[in-house]
């Protein structure tokens, strides 16, 4: 898990400018009533998720029990590249 959460922990602070405390971004911080994640935001993790991870994020996908936490985000990716996997294509679900 560490992995990713710390590759978007990273992508948070350095792209999307996230000015507060690093360790503030716990695992378990909810990254969208917090305001660390905005709409604009939510878009780009996507978009990076998406492109640096190969996997592909539907419409019905993105809801706080996906992408509302970095954990969250950890499992959700982790789901989809290990369902990639089983079928050997693309990461959709």
């Amino acid at each position: 898990m560490r992995d990713i959460a710390d590759q978007v922990r990273t992508f948070i602070v350095e792209d999307l400018g996230w000015e507060g405390p690093r360790a503030e971004l716990t695992d378990d911080l909810p990254l969208i009533e917090k305001g660390v994640l905005d709409s604009l935001g939510l878009l780009s993790l996507v978009t990076h998720l998406e492109d640096r991870l190969g996997i592909r994020v539907e419409d019905r996908d993105m809801v706080p029990d996906n992408l509302g936490t970095l954990r969250n985000i950890d499992r959700f990716v982790a789901q989809k590249l290990e369902a990639a996997r089983d079928r050997n294509t693309p990461a959709t679900r």
